[in-house]
């Protein structure tokens, strides 16, 4: 494997703690989207950068609902429910890579093009994280972190920190501009939007 990183490896992991209580309730990641559990798409797209990405990881609660995916869970660390940063927190802790990459698990429309623009951003400056922008905000949950961030992270955490965006100022990660990407950042958060995902998926 060639790192694009000088000679750090990168593990991607696949956030998949949240429930889908907008949908019903259970695992988000492994609801059905056009025949195929939703985080499938996720992983087929890292899985297409397997010269570039190590290892996969997917980041859950109940573990049990993934025993039909090849890839390792990985637990929260923290009992407390403080969102997306307890799996990018539990990520940095356990990886023994260089890079950890984050991505969402209700976004089965993303492309491997974000994907190498974070790596990218990395690899041509000294920033320690860098996060998706799509024209309009911050994709918080698209990024990629140093694994150096991991002290950090935990004394924010510490601290009563709990917004990816405000982390991300905290750290001045590098914006990486994917205005030009239409669609590609379509999460998944009600029934309406799982209809209108699969209707662009389907196109």
């Amino acid at each position: 494997m060639n790192s694009p990183i000088g000679n750090e490896l990168i593990t991607a992991i696949v956030l998949s703690g949240g429930e889908a209580r907008r949908m019903g309730g259970g695992e988000k990641g492994v609801l059905p989207f056009a025949g195929r559990p939703m985080i499938s798409y996720v992983i087929a797209t890292l899985e297409s950068l397997d010269d570039t990405i190590e290892t996969i990881l997917i980041n859950t609660n109940d573990p049990g609902c993934y025993e039909q995916f090849k890839q390792r869970t990985l637990s929260d660390n923290l009992t407390e429910n403080i969102g997306p940063l307890a799996g990018v927190e539990a990520g940095l802790v356990n990886i023994e890579s260089g890079y950890l990459l984050v991505v969402p698990c209700d976004a089965p429309l993303v492309s491997s093009e974000p994907i190498v623009r974070l790596i990218n951003a990395v690899s041509s400056t000294d920033a320690n994280c860098a996060v998706v922008h799509d024209g309009d905000r911050m994709q918080t949950t698209f990024a990629i972190f140093h694994v150096n961030q991991r002290s950090a992270l935990q004394a924010y955490l510490k601290r009563g920190g709990r917004r990816l965006m405000t982390w991300y100022k905290e750290q001045n990660a590098v914006e990486v501009d994917c205005s030009d990407l239409n669609n590609v950042f379509v999460n998944i958060n009600t029934q309406k939007d799982l209809a209108s995902a699969e209707a662009l998926f389907l196109e």
